[in-house]
């Protein structure tokens, strides 16, 4: 490790108490979308970038959703590289499934936990104390380095990245770092894509006695169901350089996304998210109605899964769909300098060497591999991510911090080229 880089490292080293205490603070500023609003913890954000004399801008398009971009320039002409975090979370969901306040930020055992604390506030905290320790030794740094700090990610919705990305392209770059969730042992360069369907089912309908009068919708519905299973018989096609870059990642998916995550990342998933269908139990209902979610290898395109989701459908005269949203699967080269210098300096610091893998669910990412930027991610471990108990290992969590910065002065600086030989 250079000089300058074990200056660095012993300085993020100094501040680990204040960062796993703003953590803490920005977990307490409750961010839930919906309903979505950041604001609350965008103040901490802004407060801590001005206790340090850095300027920022907050773009705001629907109030009590900002965004956040700060920019530094180094030293001399290089690459632009964009730092992207969000700042709002799933909701805390039955607050009796939990063991510690969801809002409390408790650290208890080596973790903190709380609603936010892998996805991704954690990441969030790392990236923007990376932005300033990079930005107190800018000068040597080629290029230039962005932070964005965004809203309304949890619904893949409007007005965050993908507002800054539509209508501020300076936050574009040539490169994007994100600490969304991985685990420290992978990252992530692409995701799968996602399909998000909604099928109703009509009949006539009639009293529950009078089942002669009309089919039962909500029967109709179950058994459509059984056969859209059919879709995830649709695979990655086979010795694809994706695919066999993942098969020899097996064991890490497993490890990351947990035990069988390996058999389903090159096939074509479906996830009922919703049901409603009756009025009560002596009707036959005229109406059921679900929700479907079908994750897409990034090589297998949404026009094939559609073809045969048309043909499934099409024997259920009863039943109409409409498309409610939907992203295309993306990657970024596996082999990237940015993917070097997260794989060395993880090493270096604690002897993991994280293998390149993609995410099974999607993150704002995708929007700058949309855009022809390569964008890659890595953060801490999903634990309870969406769920009850979220939790993030400090160890982690000061892991990823650290390989955040190191990563990023490599990727921009003079002996960059130097620093990644062997590797």
């Amino acid at each position: 490790m250079t000089g300058i880089k074990k200056e660095i490292l012993a300085n993020i080293s100094r501040r680990e108490s204040e960062m796993v205490e703003f953590l803490r603070s920005l977990i307490q500023a409750r961010t839930p979308n919906p309903p979505g609003d950041t604001t609350t913890a965008m103040k901490l954000v802004s407060r801590f970038l001005s206790a340090r004399n850095i300027t920022y801008e907050i773009v705001e398009p629907n109030p009590g959703m900002p965004n956040l971009i700060a920019e530094f320039k180094g030293s001399s002409k290089g690459p632009k590289l964009v730092l992207n975090g969000h700042l709002d979370v799933f909701p805390a969901g039955d607050l009796d499934q939990w063991s510690h306040d969801p809002w409390a930020a408790n650290e208890v055992d080596g973790c903190i936990y709380g609603r936010g604390a892998c996805d991704m506030k954690s990441g969030t905290t790392a990236l923007l104390f990376a932005f300033a320790e990079l930005f107190e030794i800018r000068n040597h740094l080629k290029g230039s380095v962005v932070l964005t700090v965004v809203s309304d990610e949890e619904t893949f919705g409007p007005w965050g990245a993908r507002y800054l990305v539509e209508h501020r392209k300076d936050v574009l770059g040539d490169c994007l770092l994100s600490g969304e969730p991985t685990s420290p042992h992978a990252l992530r360069f692409g995701e799968k894509g996602r399909l998000w369907i909604r099928i109703r089912v009509r009949a006539p309908g009639a009293h529950g006695a009078y089942v002669h009068m009309s089919r039962n919708p909500i029967t109709i519905a179950a058994d459509l169901i059984a056969s859209l299973h059919a879709l995830e018989d649709i695979r990655s096609p086979a010795e694809t350089p994706l695919t066999l870059t993942l098969k020899k990642s097996a064991a890490t998916i497993d490890k990351a996304y947990g035990s069988g995550a390996a058999d389903i990342i090159s096939s074509t998933t479906l996830n009922v998210g919703a049901i409603k269908g009756g009025l009560k139990i002596n009707i036959v209902p005229s109406d059921c109605v679900f929700d479907i979610d079908v994750r897409t290898p990034p090589d297998v395109p949404h026009a094939v899964v559609m073809e045969r989701f048309k043909e499934i459908i099409a024997a259920y005269p009863e039943a109409r769909y409409e498309i409610l949203d939907q992203d295309a699967g993306s990657t970024s080269p596996p082999d990237h300098p940015m993917v070097r210098a997260l794989i060395h300096n993880s090493k270096e610091l604690s002897g993991i060497e994280p293998e390149p893998i993609i995410a099974l669910g999607g993150c704002d990412a995708r929007l700058w591999r949309y855009a022809g930027i390569p964008a890659f991610v890595y953060g801490p471990s999903p634990t309870g991510m969406g769920t009850a108990n979220e939790l993030v290992r400090v160890d982690e969590f000061l892991h990823i911090a650290k390989t955040h910065t190191l990563a990023a002065f490599d990727y921009l600086s003079q002996d960059r080229d130097l620093t990644l030989q062997g590797n």
